[in-house]
């Protein structure tokens, strides 16, 4: 999809595109705020995750693994993600309101997952980019 010209897309409009790309999955809006649910496998070998993704107008996505319950590895913290238990998807700057949130946050997070899966076998992060510094 190509997004309008200037600003911010709405939550109608991520709501949309979120629908025509994952139809299966469920999205609603209330009170100017998207809420979209749906379900990601981040490789044919992996476990399925419903994720749920949260965003109003000019907001950056909040984006939580509703379930399986993400567990860390013993004496280590679970990387990349904030205080809250969301994902750090991306760094400062990388991600503005005019983007389709269905052509980058949820590849985003599912390649986030797939190395989640990587780390808890490994012990190493493989991704590219930096663990949140301070928590959001």
């Amino acid at each position: 999809m190509t997004p309008p010209r200037g600003g911010a897309l709405s939550p109608a409009q991520q709501g949309l595109a979120l629908r025509a790309r994952f139809p299966t999955a469920s999205a609603r809006i209330t009170r100017g705020r998207l809420v979209w649910t749906g379900v990601l496998q981040p490789t044919p070998l992996s476990r399925a995750y419903t994720i749920r993704i949260t965003c109003a107008t000019d907001a950056h996505p909040r984006v939580v693994v509703a379930h399986p319950t993400l567990a860390s590895r013993p004496d280590e913290p679970l990387p990349h993600v904030y205080r809250e238990g969301c994902l750090c998807l991306y760094e400062d700057g990388e991600w503005q309101p005019s983007m389709f949130i269905a052509e980058t946050i949820v590849p985003w997070a599912c390649e986030w997952l797939a190395h989640y899966e990587i780390w808890k076998a490994t012990g190493h992060w493989c991704a590219d980019g930096r663990a949140p510094a301070t928590p959001e």
